[in-house]
């Protein structure tokens, strides 16, 4: 009997891998799925032209994973197997290229920046969609169901946990910043969405506050100081009256904006005729 059970679960392996892969696909598309109008235009989506490009372009992505989901959980055969080995593959090569962006995978969710993470996950994902292609998933069914549903599951509250970190921390962050920001480092790269819109947004600040903005262009995560690097861009860092950083980095439109308005500006020298 134990020879019995060994050897079913070694043929249900293949539909356990390919079920378990639906289930980040799936919670990924449907978050992007629901987003609100306001939510998708301010979303750092990292694609700036073409099709894709914001803010549809998160929808119509949402949309094809949700398909891929539903394929692998009702493909027969090995069919079950190349859809997520294709677009695991797909999300590896795009992860590789956006590093340093903002990760838009899981929609409006705070999460880390692009970066060797996300491509070794979608790689490893690729690796085990492959082991299961060459070993042949049978007919779908309630295997493939439930531990899609599983997946799934663990897969949405993982998000929701490092979502909520991510608010805590910048909540408490900018309680605890009490010193005098002076001027703000600002870190943005040329084919970024949300760079664009703060662009757009500096532009009706006082010319003061304006001018105590440096700002630097990057090309990727690799040019940005160390305590930067895992933000993303936009992203900048409040200095003191003498050039040195006070308080923590900040990253994405909301926060960086607050940074700025938070500068202190000096008042303007009074003359007096003598």
């Amino acid at each position: 009997m134990r020879v019995t059970l060994g050897r079913t679960l070694r043929d249900r392996l293949p539909d356990l891998a390919v079920a378990a892969l639906a289930g980040p696909l799936a919670v990924s598309g449907i978050a992007k799925a629901v987003l609100r109008a306001e939510e998708a235009e301010e979303l750092d989506w990292p694609v700036t032209s073409g099709p894709l490009a914001a803010p549809r372009g998160a929808k119509i992505v949402g949309a094809a994973e949700l398909a891929a989901a539903a394929v692998i959980l009702v493909a027969p055969g090995r069919l079950a197997a190349l859809v997520p080995l294709g677009g695991y593959a797909a999300l590896t090569l795009a992860a590789h290229r956006l590093k340093g962006t903002k990760c838009a995978c899981f929609g409006a969710a705070r999460l880390t920046a692009v970066g060797r993470t996300h491509v070794a996950a979608n790689a490893a994902a690729s690796l085990v969609a492959a082991a299961a292609l060459a070993g042949s998933p049978q007919r779908a069914g309630r295997t493939r169901a439930g531990t899609a549903a599983l997946s799934a599951a663990v897969t949405y509250g993982t998000v929701r946990a490092l979502d909520r970190r991510a608010e805590r921390n910048s909540t408490a962050q900018a309680a605890a910043c009490e010193e005098r920001v002076s001027s703000v480092r600002l870190y943005v790269s040329d084919d970024c969405p949300a760079c664009r819109s703060l662009k757009h947004l500096l532009r009706f600040m006082e010319p003061a506050r304006r001018s105590t903005v440096t700002t630097t262009v990057v090309k990727g995560e690799d040019e940005l100081p160390p305590n930067l690097a895992d933000l993303g861009v936009p992203c900048a860092q409040g200095l003191d009256a003498r050039g040195e950083p006070v308080c923590g980095p900040v990253s994405g439109i909301g926060g960086v904006k607050a940074l700025i308005d938070s500068v202190t500006l000096s008042a303007p020298a009074v003359h007096r005729a003598g």
